[in-house]
């Protein structure tokens, strides 16, 4: 059975925002890790600095997870059927 045009763009939307999502959280939770070691943070560094090293990895992390994202929702769209 073909699923719909409508489920298929469903999913991928779902798909993506989800995907993006979780980029989101585990890039910025890697920024910060890698900030760590590197030097770039330190724990008593002020809001601005932790927001200008996390805010650029947080939005390339969700941007690029994007298309990933549609392109794993459509293809779930075809394999898995609605009960």
């Amino acid at each position: 059975m073909d699923p719909s045009p409508s489920r298929r763009i469903r999913w991928a939307i779902n798909g993506a925002l989800i995907l993006a999502l979780l980029a989101v959280f585990l890039g910025g939770l890697f920024t910060v890790v890698i900030g760590f070691f590197t030097g770039r943070l330190s724990p008593e560094a002020s809001w601005q600095q932790w927001l200008g090293v996390i805010f650029p990895a947080v939005v390339i992390w969700g941007i690029a997870a994007l298309p990933f994202g549609a392109a794993l929702g459509f293809f779930a769209s075809l394999i898995w059927r609605e009960v």
